[in-house]
């Protein structure tokens, strides 16, 4: 079974949080920690994720985090990928070790090229399409 990780689904969290509180409250790792029910650690590593890719700021000396870029600049993609930038290309892979003697295995990674690329391509072109605004719309709805 082929499952994306949940780091992502932590982050849209966190940006809805922000998008939607960030002008009431100081939106920290505390609080989205207890809205998400996971560790605070886990809410800081992701905030740094997201900071890192430019998508959130951190405010300096009062903490909490704002939006860095618009909500209609945000994709899903951008967020997934800022979380667990290698997670696309290891989603599908090709087993370690096939036998370069065998007739199969010297071809393996020649024949799965293409489709395996097409599927990451795909799933990229798919995440690519939904913007934190329209999340925020179903949220709001």
């Amino acid at each position: 079974i082929l499952k994306i990780n949940t780091q992502c689904s932590l982050a849209i969290h966190i940006l809805i949080s922000i998008a939607m509180f960030s002008d009431k409250v100081k939106v920290t790792s505390k609080i989205i920690a207890n809205s998400t029910g996971t560790n605070p650690v886990i809410i800081r590593n992701i905030f740094g994720s997201l900071k890192k890719a430019g998508i959130i700021k951190i405010r300096q000396g009062c903490s909490g985090a704002e939006l860095a870029m618009n909500p209609s600049e945000i994709t899903i993609f951008d967020v997934y990928n800022a979380v667990d930038p290698k997670s696309l290309e290891n989603l599908i892979g090709v087993h370690e070790n096939p036998s370069p003697e065998c007739p199969v295995g010297c071809k393996i990674y020649d024949v799965l090229e293409e489709p395996y690329n097409a599927v990451r391509e795909g799933i990229k072109e798919i995440m690519s399409k939904y913007t934190l605004e329209d999340l925020i719309a179903k949220y709001k709805c």
